[in-house]
This record gives structure tokens, C-alpha cells and sequence, in this order.
């Protein structure tokens, strides 16, 4: 692949994440309105069950098909592979739970939890993670538009069968909980059928000697995606705690609008990762030159758009955000630095996935994370809810930091734009 076909699909990328995203952000208005507090109470907690679920069912097997398309490695095999190992233990899980709802069913009501919301979490994810097998091949293949289209369709419909159960049949939060687990199950199905179709599931046979290869490649993962979780979300519980509900919200509005810059950078990443594992793959100093040149255009990049989106923070305040969140407005250039250096965290921790070295991705997050929580506490007793920021900024800056020790350790690249080591 060349720089052209880099840019044409980071564009078509940065374009249906882009949609993808607005699509559900444009209901929020409608929630808010036609839910209480208590029904969105438990929809963002069945929003933060999936979040925490999605590295445990499979044990983020899912994840080692982006890494061993680009080996010697008989394909079908072994995405037939992760795909039996994941109906096994996702299976497992859905019904250990289905069965803790039922034993701790009056517990759970007593405080006012449905009891059956977890189980419709791990379904949604378990039927997620099969239709993300499907959407990383298409991605690491460039099948951009599928990739895409399949996406939009899929947020498209389940908000559409959102607003008319809650608008037209009057239902609360399980009129946003039942759409999303439905076309979860729908569109998981549609997934399997398309991989049996393009030959990438066949027997549905386990080749041990891939299963070994592809959970010891996902397992640290799972440590590696709850750290990450608690890094991003840590910082609302502290604030909850320490400064009340109030603060809560007002951070969160900030916190979004700083976000924008993981948007960028995710986009990017999808698009440059399977164009970054080819080039290794040459191994000639060339190569490598031109992919540390091409980083550092990429951190130049980022922090354009920082400064970018720090002078229209005052235009979005103004014009976007009511009068009640204004104070948050202080806190958007920690996070918009913040997500920068997670942007460049990602183009370092790349060379560790491509060696495999995915123990050392999960023992620098999990530093991280002992790190960020100590922070949160001692940032927003003495700065308030802008300590909180700056604890992730600081955060971010010393994974940023440790991962590029680790990577550069493992795998020397020009960094001098001279001969490498």
C-alpha cells in the first residue's frame, strides 16, 4: 500500500466512524427527554457492563486475527479457530450469569437493578464479538465501505427500533436495551453468515496448536482493555465521591467534547495498523525511515488539532453547551492533550503488537492504571474537577513515555532519522 491509499482510507475510516458516532449522540436529546434519571441511570449501566464484559468473553481472542493475518498462517483454520473458542467460553459466561440473575434475582431488585441487565450486556457483547470478527477482517483487508455500511446499518437500525418503542409504545429503559441486544443477535448472525460464505469459517474444528498461539497472543489483552477502561472512566467515580453528581456531569460534557481527538486518532489507527504491520515485514532501513518520518507527521498532526479545537472550545461552550456546564470548559485542553498522547501511545505500542509481545502492553497499563488512581485522588483534592484532567493527562504522558521504552527496546527504529541501532 502506498501514502495514496493510506490517505483514501483513513479518509473513508475518519468518515463512517465519524457517522457511526453522530448517529447515537443526535438521541441523547431525545433520552434525556422522554427517560427519567433513574431509566438513563440504567441504560449507561448497561452501556458500562459491555465495556467491561467485551475483553472477557473470548479473553479478546477476537483480537489475534489482526495480528496473525499478516503471518504464514492457514486463515480459515485459524479464524475458525478463535471463532469456536469464543462461542465456548462467551457460551459459558452467558450462562453462568443468566444463572447468578436467578439466584441473586431479589438482591438485585432490592436495590433496584433489573435483574436480568447483566445478562442482556453479555449477550449484546457475546453476539458484538462475532460480528467483530467479521469487521476486522474487512477492516485489516481495507474492505472499508463493508466495513463501514455494515457499522452505520447496524447503529441506524437499533436507534431507529429505540425511538419508536420508546416514543410510540411508551416503553423506559428497556425500550433502548431490548433494540440494542436484538440487533446485536441479528446483525452477529449476518456475521456468521457472511464468513461461512467468503470461506473464512469452515469445520468447525479447534487446531490446538492455533488456539495455544492465538490465547497466549489475547489473554494479557484482557488486562491491557480493563486497565485502559479504568484510565478513561476512573476519573468519574473519584469526582462522584469526592465532589458530587453535579460535578459529574459538568466533567463529562468537557471530557466529550476533549474526546474528539480519540475519534481522529482511532480512525487513524484502524487505517494505518495492517499498512504498519506490511512495512515491518520488509524490514529495510528505507522502510523504517519513511514509517518514522510518517510518525512524526502524525504527532505534528495531532497537536494541530489540539490547538485547533482549544481556540473553538469558547465557540462550542456558546453556542452548544447550556449555561449549567460551563465550568467545564477548563478542562477540555488537558483532555484534548491528553488523548493526544494516547494518539502518539498508539503508534509505539503497535511494534509490541506486531512482536507479540502483548505480556508487556498489559504490565505497562496495568502501572498505569496504580498510577492514574493515586493521581485522580491527590489532583482533584487540591484542583477540583480540573485535577482530574490533569491526572489523565499526566497519565497518558507516562504510557506514552514507557511503552516507547519498551518498543523501541524490542524493536530499534531510526528515531534519530539516522542509521538505526
Amino acid at each position: 500500500m502506498n501514502n495514496k491509499s493510506l490517505f483514501k482510507n483513513l479518509s473513508l475510516f475518519t468518515f463512517f466512524n465519524v457517522l457511526n458516532s453522530a448517529i447515537p449522540f443526535l438521541l441523547l436529546p431525545f433520552l434525556t427527554v422522554n427517560l427519567s434519571p433513574e431509566e438513563y441511570g440504567i441504560v449507561d449501566i448497561f452501556y458500562n457492563i459491555t465495556l467491561i464484559a467485551t475483553p472477557i468473553i473470548g479473553l479478546s481472542i477476537v483480537q489475534s486475527i489482526g495480528r496473525y493475518y499478516f503471518e504464514d498462517v492457514d486463515l480459515p483454520k485459524f479464524i475458525t479457530t478463535v471463532f469456536v473458542v469464543l462461542l465456548r467460553i462467551g457460551a459459558l459466561i452467558v450462562l453462568v450469569f443468566f444463572l447468578f440473575s436467578f439466584l441473586a434475582y431479589d438482591f438485585l431488585l432490592s436495590y433496584g437493578f433489573p435483574p436480568f441487565l447483566l445478562t442482556f450486556a453479555l449477550i449484546y457483547t457475546f453476539f458484538s464479538q462475532i460480528a467483530e470478527i467479521l469487521l476486522l477482517l474487512w477492516r485489516v483487508s481495507y474492505n472499508t465501505v463493508r466495513f463501514g455500511v455494515f457499522k452505520v446499518m447496524k447503529t441506524t437500525i437499533d436507534l431507529g427500533l429505540s425511538i419508536f418503542l420508546i416514543a410510540i409504545l411508551k416503553m423506559g429503559w428497556e425500550g433502548r436495551v431490548i433494540p440494542q441486544v436484538l440487533v446485536a443477535i441479528v446483525f452477529g448472525a449476518l456475521a456468521i453468515y457472511f464468513l461461512y460464505k467468503n470461506g473464512n469459517i469452515q469445520k468447525l474444528q479447534i487446531d490446538e496448536g492455533y488456539k495455544k498461539s492465538a490465547l497466549a497472543f489475547s489473554i494479557p489483552l484482557v488486562f491491557h482493555s480493563l486497565g485502559s477502561s479504568l484510565l478513561s472512566f476512573s476519573d468519574r467515580f473519584f469526582i462522584l465521591f469526592m465532589l458530587g453528581l453535579d460535578n459529574v456531569g459538568v466533567y463529562s460534557v468537557g471530557y466529550q467534547i476533549g474526546m474528539v481527538v480519540a475519534l481522529l486518532q482511532n480512525s487513524f489507527n484502524q487505517a494505518w495498523v495492517p499498512f504498519f504491520f506490511q512495512k515491518l515485514k520488509e524490514n529495510e532501513h528505507r522502510v523504517k525511515l519513511k514509517i518514522v518520518k510518517l510518525t512524526y507527521l502524525y504527532f505534528i498532526f495531532l497537536f494541530l488539532v489540539v490547538l485547533v479545537f482549544y481556540f473553538a472550545t469558547p465557540i462550542i461552550y456558546r453556542y452548544f453547551v447550556g449555561k449549567d456546564f460551563e465550568s467545564g470548559s477548563d478542562i477540555v485542553l488537558w483532555v484534548l492533550l491528553g488523548y493526544a498522547f494516547l494518539g502518539m501511545y498508539k503508534m509505539v505500542v503497535n511494534y509490541l503488537f506486531y512482536l507479540k509481545k502483548t505480556k508487556i502492553i498489559a504490565y505497562c497499563t496495568f502501572f498505569t492504571v496504580l498510577i492514574n488512581l493515586v493521581l485522580n485522588y491527590i489532583f482533584i483534592k487540591f484542583n477540583g474537577m480540573i485535577g482530574a484532567a490533569q491526572a489523565t493527562l499526566i497519565s497518558f504522558v507516562i504510557l506514552f513515555i514507557v511503552v516507547f521504552v519498551y518498543s523501541n527496546k524490542n524493536f530499534p527504529m531510526p528515531w534519530g532519522l539516522g542509521k538505526n541501532n
